[in-house]
């Protein structure tokens, strides 16, 4: 198997698509890098997402871990199978992986390492993906828009803390461990990426009707960030039929002044205001 240089991308006459976000690492160190930050073990089950021409598999490959690498690109697909040697622990298999159910793959009752370079275009929704499945993940390594790391990263009362940010700080521990300049990747985007490190908080299940519960009104905090969070509450308060003065009442003894914005409350304070919310609703 070929590491994919420049000349080895034009030489199989290797068109890049914009439509799926196409920019493939090109540089040997931060491909070995990054996999190197993945931690991986020859009892480890791998789970890489979006293999484009094997600039991490090249790598992954190497750790003889048993690797499953998703790439939706039918030529990049056969690229990758055909370059495999016959004793590869990786499988290629061909399928978009935001259609993928992830518990098909995982090593159960182990917990399996995700890897990948994220087209920008699709992180949110493969993050989210994670999210939901943090009970079957030991840990992740991606590499992504170094604007998406820093937002996922940053602590309440930072500009660009959001609704992603309280989801990381809730079900994950997220570290922005090292930038990469366009310059590593071809083509070269316009904007820099960063590798960033994902380890689940293994004692919440994102598929509890409580933690439901806590992203309806994380999301509706968040409705309009100008707001004060008493006012982005009104509409979701009304449907749970909630009396809005109550809520401000038995929010203020929890110690969550409504008057705030949310992009100030923790993912603590949120969850507090969500025991406050449910109480309230059960009323």
């Amino acid at each position: 198997m070929n590491f994919p240089t420049v000349n080895r991308i034009r030489q199989l006459g290797i068109k890049p698509d914009k439509k799926h976000g196409q920019n493939f690492l090109i540089d040997m160190n931060i491909a070995s890098r990054t996999v190197d930050c993945a931690d991986i073990s020859p009892t480890d089950t791998v789970i890489e997402i979006g293999a484009g021409l094997g600039s991490l598999t090249f790598f992954l490959a190497k750790k003889q871990a048993s690797t499953i690498s998703f790439e939706l690109d039918k030529q990049l697909f056969k690229i990758l199978t055909y370059s495999l040697p016959y004793d590869s622990h990786v499988s290629i298999i061909n399928q978009d992986i935001l259609q993928v159910n992830y518990e098909d793959y995982f090593a159960c009752p182990k917990k399996s390492v995700l890897i990948g370079s994220i087209p920008y275009s699709i992180t949110t929704p493969i993050l989210l993906n994670v999210f939901k499945d943090c009970n079957f993940i030991k840990h992740a390594v991606f590499i992504v828009q170094k604007e998406v790391a820093k937002r996922l990263c940053e602590s309440p009362g930072s500009r660009d803390y959001g609704v992603l940010s309280v989801y990381c700080s809730a079900y994950l521990k997220t570290s922005l461990l090292f930038s990469i300049p366009p310059e590593c990747f071809y083509p070269k985007p316009k904007v820099d990426s960063a590798v960033i490190s994902m380890v689940p908080i293994h004692d919440r299940n994102w598929k509890d009707e409580d933690e439901a519960l806590f992203r309806q009104v994380i999301r509706a905090a968040f409705s309009n960030k100008r707001k004060m969070i008493n006012n982005c509450l009104k509409n979701f308060a009304a449907k749970k039929k909630i009396d809005p003065d109550q809520l401000r009442e038995e929010s203020a003894r929890s110690g969550i002044d409504l008057k705030r914005r949310a992009e100030t409350l923790s993912a603590e304070e949120f969850y507090k205001l969500t025991s406050v919310v449910r109480k309230l609703k059960q009323c």
